[in-house]
C-alpha cells in the first residue's frame, strides 16, 4: 500500500499530522496539528487519519470563509476567536460504525469457557495466569490494548516471587506483590512455559474470534526473560542408589508399613519408583476401572487415563495424549501385596487409590505432594541445588528414566508416556504412518511387562500391612 497523507507512527502507535495553512499559523501560534489515532494497526489508522484530516481541513476552510461549523450541532457561527478554532479542532473525533469493543476480562472469560475442557493441565495454567494478565494490563476495552501493554506485562510478571501464595503476600494485589518483593523471582522455564505460553494462546484465539470487535494484532515476541534464574533451574534429578535405599529403609517407612491405616504412605513411593508415573496420574487411579487384569495374558496393569470414572471431588487430567497408557504392575509390587491393598480399597467402595488423602480443587494429588516433600525433608534427602533438585515426587520419574537409559532398557519411554517416533523393532516411523496404526489398549502389554520387569533396584522393601 502506498504512503498515506498525514499518517505517521511513533513507538508503534499511529498519529495524524496535518499542516496549519500559512495564513493561520501566526494567529493560531502553531505550524501543525498532531493527534493520536490510538491504534497500532495501520489498517485501523488509515480511515481514522483520513476522516480526522477531512474534518480539520473543513474547519480551516470555514475559518477562511468567516464561519465555523459546530460539529456537535451542525449550526454555523461567525466571528469566532482563534482560541475557539483550536478548541474546535481538538474536539474533532472519529465517528465509528463498529460496535463497542468488549473488555479484556470478557474476552478472557469467553476464551476459558470455550477452551478444550479435557486439556485440564493447560486449562489450570490459563485460569491461574490470565487474571494476572488482566490485572497488570488493566481491564480496558480490547481495541485500546497496545503492544506496549503486552511488553510491559512480561517485564512485570517475571518479577513475581517463586511462591506468590506465601503468607507474607496475603491480601496484596499482584502489583503490590511485585512492588514489595525483593527475593527470588520465577525461573526462565516458568516464565516461558506458563506466563508466555498462556498469553500466546489467548492472543492467537482472540485475533480470530474478536478481530471484528477491535482486538489488535499483538505478539508475544517481546516476552524476553531478564532474570538470573536460567531455564531448567527447577529441574529435579534422579535418586542415587544410596538415596533410594535410605528413602525406603528409613525407620519412618518401617513404621508406616506396620499399620494398615498408614500403608498408603508406603504404596505411593513404591508405585512411583516402579512406574515413573507423575504424582497426579497415580493419585487419581480408580481401583475399579484403572487397575485391571488382562484376560488374554493374565497381566495386571495400571491404566493411566482421564476417561474413566473419577472419585468424588476429583477432576481427572492427563498431561498429553501420549500420557494415556497402560503400565504392567511390577512383580515386586504384587509380591509386596499391592493387589490385596487394592482389594481392601475396593471393598470399602473407594474410587480413589489413596482415599486417606482428600482432593483439593479437583486435584487428587494436592495433599499427597506436600506430604512427600515433608517426608524427604524429615529424612534428610531434600536437596535444593538449582538445576538438580531433589524436592518432590517427580524425582521418581527422573530415577525411572535414568535407570532405563543407563541399562539400555527398550520401551522405557512407552512406560513413562513420552511421545516418541521410534517403535521397537521398526525403528523411526513417520507421523503419517503412525496415523494408520490402530492399536488396542493392551496390544503391547507383554512387551511392556518385559520392560517393567527389567527394573531391579536391589532393595529389600518393607511389606505394608494389610
Amino acid at each position: 500500500m502506498g504512503k498515506i497523507p498525514y499518517l505517521f507512527r511513533r513507538k508503534n502507535v499511529y498519529y495524524l499530522r496535518i499542516r496549519v495553512p500559512a495564513e493561520h499559523q501566526e494567529s493560531l501560534k502553531a505550524t501543525e496539528i498532531v493527534r493520536s489515532l490510538k491504534t497500532e494497526s495501520r489498517h485501523e489508522a488509515i480511515p481514522r487519519a483520513l476522516q480526522l484530516a477531512a474534518n480539520i481541513v473543513t474547519t480551516f476552510n470555514e475559518l477562511k470563509s468567516g464561519t465555523i461549523c459546530d460539529f456537535s450541532s451542525s449550526e454555523l457561527t461567525s466571528q469566532v476567536s482563534q482560541k475557539q478554532v483550536l478548541a474546535k479542532i481538538s474536539t474533532i473525533t472519529v465517528r465509528s460504525n463498529t460496535p463497542k469493543a468488549p473488555l479484556l476480562s470478557v474476552v478472557v472469560e469467553d476464551f476459558l469457557e470455550r477452551y478444550d475442557q479435557k486439556n485440564k493441565a493447560t486449562l489450570t495454567k490459563l485460569k491461574s495466569t490470565l487474571p494476572i494478565f488482566v490485572e497488570l494490563i488493566g481491564d480496558k476495552s480490547i481495541n485500546q490494548i497496545l503492544q506496549t501493554d503486552v511488553n510491559n506485562y512480561f517485564d512485570q510478571v517475571q518479577k513475581l516471587p517463586v511462591r506468590r501464595d506465601a503468607k507474607i503476600f496475603n491480601g496484596l494485589s499482584i502489583r503490590e506483590i511485585i512492588a514489595t518483593h525483593d527475593g527470588r523471582t520465577i525461573a526462565e522455564g516458568t516464565f516461558d512455559s506458563t506466563y508466555r505460553a498462556t498469553v500466546s494462546l489467548l492472543i492467537n484465539w482472540a485475533m480470530v474470534h474478536y478481530k471484528d470487535q477491535g482486538f489488535p494484532n499483538l505478539s508475544v515476541s517481546g516476552a524476553v526473560y531478564r532474570g538470573d534464574r536460567s531455564n531448567g533451574i527447577n529441574k529435579q534429578r534422579a535418586l542415587t542408589q544410596d538415596e533410594i535405599k535410605l528413602l525406603f529403609s528409613h525407620s519412618k517407612m518401617k513404621k508406616y508399613a506396620a499399620n494398615p491405616k498408614t500403608a498408603h504412605y508406603c504404596w505411593l513411593p513404591l508405585i512411583g519408583l516402579f512406574t515413573g508415573a507423575r504424582i497426579n496420574e497415580v493419585c487419581q487411579l480408580n481401583p475399579f476401572t484403572d487397575i485391571k487384569r488382562d484376560e488374554a495374558t493374565g497381566i495386571w496393569y495400571f491404566h493411566f487415563t482421564d476417561e474413566s470414572e473419577s472419585a468424588d471431588g476429583v477432576d481427572k487430567s492427563i498431561k498429553t495424549s501420549s500420557s494415556l497408557r497402560i503400565v504392567p504392575i511390577h512383580s515386586k509390587l504384587i509380591d509386596l501385596g499391592l493387589l490385596d491393598y487394592i482389594q481392601r480399597i475396593k471393598r470399602d467402595n473407594h474410587k480413589c487409590i489413596f482415599p486417606a488423602w482428600t482432593p483439593i480443587n479437583g486435584k487428587a494429588s494436592a495433599k499427597v505432594s506436600k506430604w512427600f516433600i515433608r517426608y524427604l525433608e524429615s529424612i534428610g534427602l531434600r536437596d535444593d541445588t538449582e538445576g538438580a533438585k531433589l524436592s518432590g515426587f517427580h524425582c521418581f520419574r527422573h530415577t525411572f528414566i535414568t535407570y532405563g537409559i543407563q541399562n539400555k532398557i527398550a520401551g522405557t519411554f512407552a512406560i513413562t508416556g513420552h511421545e516418541t517416533d521410534v517403535i521397537d523393532g521398526l525403528g523411526k516411523i513417520s507421523t503419517v504412518a503412525k496415523g494408520y496404526w490402530t492399536q488396542g489398549i493392551t496390544d503391547s502389554i507383554v512387551d511392556k511387562q518385559a520392560t517393567v520387569e527389567r527394573y531391579d533396584f536391589a532393595i529389600d522393601f518393607y511389606r505394608p500391612c494389610q
